[in-house]
C-alpha cells in the first residue's frame, strides 16, 4: 500500500459466471464506480425504461452485470464505456424484482489485460408504477433560436418520443402551457400565442380553438389547473413582462397585473370575481383533488419594475362551487413574510394530503432562480419541510403521478445551464428518495443536448390527437367566451381601467 495516497483495497477473488460473461477472475476494489448519469442509491419505477449509463473509469473493455437474483444475471459487454441494456430483458428484471432490490456490477479491464470489479451498485424497485408517459416543452435557452420549440411525449416504458405540436407547423407562433385533467391526456390543453392565438382544449375525443378572453377580465387564460372533474379550467389571467438583470439572475419573468377566473369547458363561460380580482396580484390557481378550493399565489401591486421583480408571493386559498359559480372566503395558507420566500407553483398529491411548492427569493417564475428550492406542506398537520432532492441549482416545475407517489420536477443540477426532468418517489411521510435523470438510450445524450425540458407533465398514456389534427384546428378562428351572468361587470371595468377603491371602508 502507498503512503499518503488513497488506499485501495485490493482483494483477489476468483469466479465462475454464466450469462455469456467471459469474466473468471478479477480484483474487487472497495469503492462504487463512477456512472453517468448517476444511477446509485435510487429508488425506481418498475415501468423505467432501461437506465443505461457510460461507465467513467479508464480501460479497454467493460462489463455490466444487472440481478435481482445473481445466480441468473443480465450481462451488458462493451467495448466501450457505454452500457445499453436489452430493453425485454431489462422490463423481465424490473418485473421479477418489483418490491425488491436491483443490483448492478461493473467491471472494467484494464490496460494490463486485469479486470476489477467495482462495488455492487443497489436500487430499489418500487411496487407502484409511475404513469407511462411524460409530456413537456422543448426549447432552446434565452433567445437563441427561441422560436423553434414544441410540445412533445415521452413513453418512459421505452425511449420513443413523439410530438404533439411543433410550432413550425403554424408559422412559428409561441406554443406553451399545455396541460391534463387528472394525468389524463384525452382531456388536454395548450396555448398558441401571437401568430394563430388562441387555447387548444382536447376533450375525449373533441378538439376546440377557444378565446378565453372577455371585456370584462384583464386577458385570455394564461397558467392553467383542470378541475377534478374535467370540465372546468381555473385560470390566471396575466400582463406579464420579461427583464434583463445584473447579477446571478440574468432574466426575470413578472407580471404587472393578473386575476383568477374559472372557464367553462363546455359552456365557454368564464367566472371570476372581485376576491380574486383585486389590486394584488393572483396567480398560478391550481385546485385542490376534491374540486371545493383552488389554491394560488398572490403579490403586492406592482407599481414599479422594482415591484414587480422583487415582490414575494403569499400562498392563498379559496372556495368556490361549481354548482352555483360562487366564490367562497379566502384563508392565507402560508406568508412569504413569515417563510422570508416567495412561493410559487403550488401542486397538490392526488389524495390530498402534500402540497408541493417552490420558494425562491423573489418574483414566481422560477426557472431562472438558482437559488429556487422545492418545499412540501402537509395539509393535514401543518408541517413545512425542504425536501431531499434539492441541489445548489435550480430546482422547480412540478407534477404529480396519477398515483400520488412519483413526481417529476425540472432541475439544471446536471451543469446548472440546461433544465432536465428528474424523478423522485415520495412516501407516506413525506420523504423524497434520491432523484434520477430522465433515462435515455444513449447514455451520452445530456453531454451534447442544448434544448430545455420545459413544464413536465405525468400522463397515464399517450395523447390521442395527431398533430396533425391539432394543427387544423390552430388555423381556426377562435370559439368567443362569454361571461358568466353573476359576474360584477360594472366593478371589472372599473378594476381593467384601475379605477377601483380598493382601500377598506368603514
Amino acid at each position: 500500500m502507498k503512503e499518503g495516497g488513497k488506499v485501495w483495497l485490493l482483494v483477489l477473488m476468483v469466479v465462475l459466471f454464466s450469462c455469456n460473461s467471459e469474466i473468471e477472475e478479477f480484483s474487487e476494489i472497495e469503492s462504487f464506480p463512477d456512472i453517468f448519469p448517476d444511477y446509485t442509491g435510487i429508488k425506481i419505477p418498475p415501468n423505467i425504461a432501461p437506465l443505461n449509463f457510460k461507465i467513467n473509469e479508464e480501460g479497454t473493455d467493460f462489463e455490466a452485470h444487472f440481478y435481482v437474483d445473481k445466480k441468473n444475471p443480465v450481462v451488458v459487454r462493451s467495448a466501450s464505456p457505454e452500457i445499453q441494456i436489452n430493453i425485454s430483458k431489462w422490463h423481465k428484471l424490473l418485473e421479477e424484482g418489483k418490491g425488491s432490490n436491483l443490483y448492478i456490477d461493473v467491471f472494467v479491464k484494464s490496460e494490463e489485460n486485469e479486470w476489477k470489479k467495482f462495488q455492487t451498485i443497489e436500487n430499489q424497485i418500487s411496487e407502484e408504477e409511475i404513469d407511462s408517459h411524460l409530456a413537456y416543452r422543448l426549447i432552446n435557452t434565452g433567445y437563441v433560436l427561441w422560436n423553434n420549440l414544441g410540445i412533445y411525449q415521452r413513453n418512459l416504458e421505452t425511449f420513443e418520443e413523439k410530438p404533439i405540436l411543433e410550432n413550425s407547423s403554424f408559422e412559428y407562433g409561441c406554443l406553451n402551457c399545455h396541460a391534463f385533467a387528472n394525468n389524463n391526456p384525452n382531456k388536454m390543453m395548450l396555448h398558441v400565442r401571437a401568430i394563430h392565438g388562441g387555447t387548444i382544449i382536447g376533450n375525449e375525443g373533441k378538439i376546440e380553438k377557444v378565446n378565453t378572453k372577455t371585456d370584462y377580465t384583464l386577458n385570455a387564460g394564461v397558467y392553467p389547473s383542470w378541475h377534478p372533474d374535467g370540465k372546468h379550467i381555473a385560470y390566471s389571467v396575466n400582463s406579464i413582462g420579461q427583464y434583463f438583470c445584473s447579477g446571478d439572475v440574468r432574466i426575470e419573468v413578472a407580471d404587472k397585473y393578473s386575476d383568477l377566473i374559472v372557464y367553462d369547458v363546455e359552456n365557454k363561460v368564464v367566472s371570476t370575481s372581485p376576491k380574486v380580482s383585486t389590486e394584488n396580484r393572483e396567480n398560478l390557481p391550481v385546485w385542490s383533488p376534491d374540486g371545493k378550493y383552488i389554491y394560488y399565489v398572490s403579490s403586492i401591486p406592482a407599481n414599479t419594475r422594482d415591484d414587480r421583480i422583487e415582490g414575494k408571493y403569499n400562498l392563498l386559498r379559496i372556495g368556490f362551487d361549481i354548482e352555483t359559480y360562487t366564490w367562497g372566503d379566502i384563508d392565507t395558507i402560508l406568508s412569504s413574510e413569515i417563510m422570508d420566500k416567495s412561493i410559487s407553483f403550488p401542486k397538490i398529491s392526488p389524495h390530498g394530503k402534500y402540497l408541493m411548492f417552490c420558494t425562491s427569493d423573489n418574483g414566481y417564475f422560477t426557472i431562472h432562480h438558482p437559488m429556487t428550492d422545492i418545499s412540501l406542506l402537509d395539509l393535514e398537520s401543518g408541517e413545512i419541510k425542504e425536501l431531499e432532492i434539492n441541489s445548489p441549482e435550480t430546482d422547480s416545475y412540478h407534477s404529480f403521478s396519477s398515483g400520488g407517489k412519483w413526481f417529476v420536477f425540472s432541475s439544471k443540477r446536471l451543469d446548472g445551464l440546461f433544465t432536465r426532468p428528474f424523478f423522485s418517489y415520495l412516501d407516506e411521510n413525506g420523504n423524497a428518495s434520491k432523484p434520477f435523470v430522465l433515462p435515455q438510450k444513449n447514455p451520452g445524450f445530456y453531454d451534447t443536448f442544448i434544448k430545455n425540458y420545459n413544464i413536465p407533465e405525468l400522463i397515464t398514456g399517450e395523447v390521442p390527437y395527431s398533430p396533425l389534427q391539432i394543427r387544423e384546428k390552430v388555423l381556426e378562428d377562435a370559439i368567443p367566451s362569454k361571461i358568466d351572468i353573476a359576474v360584477d361587470t360594472m366593478y371589472m371595468k372599473q378594476h381593467l381601467n384601475h379605477e377601483v377603491d380598493y382601500s377598506p371602508h368603514s
